[in-house]
């Protein structure tokens, strides 16, 4: 998920304060879902909104775009007061850099030409990262100057027998943003914290070592959504996958915490391992009852819920 700000006016994104008519902002070329999330701009939506990356761009391209993020959302009677920063490790986008990403980043036929706000539900930084744009030194660097939250610290050892922490649940997650944050959404109605590996700081860690320190929890979900297509060498036919990081992480949560404190959420129709026996799947229904479901596999671990 990305913010995507677009203004008429060339001098906009100087002084780091732009204000949007409301009309235009989370509401023009984004999709009904995320309108409906995050347009009456509560608490929540805002704090979510500025953890999305941005693109600061002029109409039509007229001069190089920026990457950054939202510092402060002030909402107004008839518009929205918004803070910016560029994130000093990323160079500016050459002018095009936009068009050339225009089927990746989802941007409408004309949306170049109208002053907006947009929420895309796209990878950004995988997107640039594939379109040269920027490279993984840049990004990881970009990642480490974020402020690092409160240490996860490793469960305990008592006699041979690990305490698990039944305060925070691991979330593991495709390109799906939206289930990623009604799943976050849930853990937090609960009165615990869902931990989401991108949203915590690198702190010079790789992937793995990310992993391996703040999946030191008492319960790990992972969402299965249609993010791939894949199928057999060969095949005619295709189906939709989870991206491979999910499974990996999948297989990775059970390895450490034990099958009976992983549970797989699935949405769609998507394949699932099948070399996994006695996995917990969860269908993500419209109704919710997986809620309910997955209510009963965190109980029967020891969480209060």
């Amino acid at each position: 998920m990305f913010n995507l700000l677009i203004s008429w006016n060339p001098e906009s994104w100087n002084s780091g304060l732009y204000e949007m008519e409301r009309g235009r902002s989370v509401v023009e070329y984004t999709a009904d879902e995320i309108q409906e999330r995050y347009r009456n701009f509560d608490e929540k939506s805002i704090r979510e909104l500025k953890s999305f990356p941005c693109l600061f761009v002029v109409e039509n391209e007229e001069r190089e775009s920026r990457i950054g993020y939202i510092t402060d959302i002030r909402v107004r009677q008839n518009t929205i007061v918004i803070h910016f920063e560029f994130d000093p490790i990323f160079p500016p986008l050459a002018i095009g850099a936009i068009e050339d990403m225009r089927v990746d980043i989802d941007l409408g036929r004309f949306e170049l030409s109208r002053t907006h706000w947009a929420v895309k539900d796209e990878p950004l930084f995988e997107i640039l990262l594939r379109k040269g744009h920027i490279s993984q030194q840049q990004l990881n660097a970009s990642q480490a100057l974020k402020e690092p939250p409160p240490l996860v610290v490793p469960p305990p050892v008592h006699g041979g027998q690990i305490t698990f922490n039944t305060s925070q649940v691991f979330i593991v997650h495709g390109h799906d943003d939206l289930a990623k944050l009604e799943m976050a959404d849930f853990i937090e109605s609960m009165g615990l914290e869902p931990i989401i590996l991108h949203m915590q700081a690198s702190s010079g860690r790789t992937i793995i070592e990310k992993i391996e320190h703040y999946s030191n929890v008492g319960f790990g979900i992972v969402l299965y959504t249609p993010c791939d297509v894949g199928s057999k060498a060969g095949a005619l036919n295709s189906a939709y996958r989870a991206r491979q990081n999910v499974v990996f992480e999948h297989g990775y949560l059970i390895g450490k915490l034990g099958r009976p404190r992983v549970a797989a959420i699935v949405k769609d129709t998507v394949e699932t391992p099948n070399d996994i026996s006695g996995v917990v799947y969860v269908a993500l229904d419209p109704q919710g009852s997986w809620k309910e479901e997955l209510k009963t596999e965190m109980r029967s671990v020891g969480y209060q819920v």
